[in-house]
């Protein structure tokens, strides 16, 4: 159902399944009780109800949520705007969802006054993703190698061998 729904609605009416499951999950009243923009550490989650509120959230919406959900999105309107982004349909959408996420973090990136240690964790997270994402999908998979192995003829696999380890 949220999936069909346009852009706007699908994001006003994720962050109200958002703060509806946070709120039911702490036991308030309704989903007023829960800010859109107060974090949930703020708000008294801890692994458990973290947890909990995934699986919830999952099984509403059909996304596999990782474990880290709150702490990658630590308020309801990141988290909210994240599961929209994922029930968003596929092709120029995602893409431009991706690209203004990038935006969001290039400009956190900019203001943000990390020590020199953070600062070296983070940009070797962020050389990481850029390798990862640079890699073609023949690249990726141990499939692909075995693939490539069991189509090499005896000759190509026995150069292979020579190349690496020095002809005997």
């Amino acid at each position: 159902r949220l999936a069909a729904l346009p852009d706007e609605e699908r994001r006003a009416e994720t962050l109200r399944l958002v703060r509806t499951e946070a709120a039911q999950i702490l036991g308030h009243d309704g989903a007023d009780a829960v800010e859109a923009g107060r974090g949930f550490l703020d708000m008294g989650f801890d692994s458990l109800t973290a947890v909990e509120l995934r699986n919830r959230l999952g099984a509403l919406t059909g996304v596999r949520l990782p474990s880290t959900l709150i702490f990658d999105h630590p308020a309801p309107e990141a988290l909210a705007a994240h599961l929209a982004e994922s029930l968003a349909a596929p092709g120029e959408e995602r893409g431009a969802a991706l690209l203004a996420e990038l935006d969001r973090i290039g400009s956190r990136l900019a203001t943000a006054d990390l020590d020199p240690v953070v600062r070296v964790g983070v940009t070797a997270r962020l050389h990481s993703l850029l390798a990862r994402y640079e890699q073609t999908p023949e690249e990726t998979g141990s499939a692909d190698l075995a693939t490539k192995i069991d189509d090499a003829s005896d000759d190509e696999i026995f150069d292979f061998i020579d190349n690496e380890l020095g002809a005997v």
